[in-house]
């Protein structure tokens, strides 16, 4: 019998033949620890006596939930993380270098083939460069920071191809969110969702990567791509060596699922849960408050490009309060110099820290009132996300974003782009 991707790749780090359903040990070659889990983990070490044995190269201290930081018990974690990189010689990205997840895909820091951990639920992200990534808990850094190893159990693998072309006013977003709308908040529990088919092979890597961002919010263990020519493209400034991993064509899959994408429209993920989805004509007219564009599902430069095509010419809603925040400080500092910031500036956004921003509610930074409705790039919308639990967020595209905040209201961008 054949194998799955992560099957394969669990192998390899493991030493042994594994398939869906054993445990195994493996080596981890990369571990990104944020200040969302990673002060913890450097207490525990502390505390047990545990001492730092991965190579520094192999992991990075990243700051970007509490940014900028709002209180002395944040600001003394973040001091912590700074500490400990010059104790060990770790890599640090301070406070405006950008969201963990952007950082570590456009740095070369995980390769096809590789197994990755991070102190994150959307480590899996990376998946899109065709490797492993797994979101743990402080403890398991620290033990990794100590071993270099970690113990899984291979998941299940469920195969979804994403077929037909993309109509206008359609992205990646809207893909994925119907796939959330297939198989529920819990439908890939414990199991990696594989992403190919000739929809995916024509996205960019920037859209690839919103995809395998939201694996997770399906209950996903992990997501992950087959690399081709654009994932080799993205990773040649590095010039680094890898061997791009694909599943066999014997392999034993969970389930599988085909999308035409060719019949969608663009999509609307409504409050309380992100498999609430709709299409976004259906919810037309709903007055909103608060729109954003960022976060590590949709902060990237084509996504910040999309909203300027958008918003050229054109002023937000005067009722509208309208964030920007970069996903890292390299895109920023590239959107500066195609002029995109200062369209998107000139229509009245405010641009925030290349930093995680109104994701969640950790740094006061796009925080709703009683009964306010935001539109967001983001990736979760569960009562109290941003604030006031009487409060609601709508889950979309950056088209569907942008074109909502010029009218003011939740907006089908398809009348824009036409």
């Amino acid at each position: 019998m054949g194998k799955t991707i992560v099957e394969k790749i669990l192998s390899n780090h493991s030493g042994q033949d594994v398939k869906s359903g054993d445990f195994v040990v493996s080596d981890i070659d990369y571990v990104m620890a944020g200040d969302a889990k990673g002060p913890k983990s450097i207490d525990i070490m502390r505390e047990h006596n545990l001492e730092f044995n991965l190579e520094p190269h192999k992991t990075d201290l990243i700051i970007d939930h509490f940014v900028p930081v709002q209180s002395t018990h944040w600001a003394n974690d973040h001091k912590k993380l700074r500490d400990f990189s010059i104790e060990k010689g770790i890599n640090l990205f301070d406070a405006g270098s950008g969201v963990c997840h952007t950082i570590v895909t456009e740095e070369g820091k995980i390769l096809p083939g590789g197994l990755a951990i991070g102190g994150d639920s959307h480590v899996c992200t990376y998946g899109a460069l065709n490797c492993i990534a797994v979101a743990v808990e402080s403890i398991e850094i620290a033990s990794v920071y100590n071993t270099g190893k970690l113990w899984f159990r291979v998941p299940e693998t469920i195969r979804v191809k994403f077929t037909g072309k993309m109509p206008p006013g359609v992205f990646s977003k809207d893909l994925v969110l119907n796939l959330a709308n297939q198989l529920g908040e819990n439908g890939a529990n414990y199991q990696c969702l594989e992403y190919t088919g000739d929809s995916v092979s024509s996205l960019s890597m920037d859209a690839r990567f919103t995809i395998s961002n939201m694996s997770v919010d399906m209950g996903a263990k992990t997501g992950v791509m087959e690399s081709d020519e654009k994932t080799i493209d993205w990773l040649k400034s590095w010039d680094l060596n890898f061997k791009s991993i694909k599943s066999d064509p014997d392999a034993k899959f969970a389930k599988e699922i085909t999308i035409d994408v060719s019949s969608l429209s663009p999509l609307l993920s409504a409050p309380p849960a992100v498999h609430n989805i709709s299409k976004v004509s259906e919810s037309e007219k709903k007055r909103i408050d608060q729109a954003f564009i960022g976060t590590c599902t949709n902060g990237r430069l084509e996504d910040l490009v999309i909203a300027a095509k958008i918003l050229k010419g054109r002023k937000i809603n005067s009722h509208v309060r309208f964030y920007v925040a970069p996903s890292s400080r390299k895109i920023l500092e590239t959107a500066m110099e195609k002029g995109v910031l200062k369209i998107l500036s000139d229509a009245g956004a405010t641009i925030l820290a290349s930093a995680c921003g109104p994701c969640a509610s950790m740094n006061g930074n796009g925080l709703l009132g009683d009964n306010e409705r935001a539109i967001s790039s983001a990736n979760r919308n569960f009562p109290g996300r941003l604030g006031s639990k009487k409060s609601e967020i709508y889950l979309s595209s950056p088209a569907t974003v942008a074109a909502s905040a010029v009218v003011g209201e939740i907006t089908d961008p398809r009348e824009f782009l036409n």
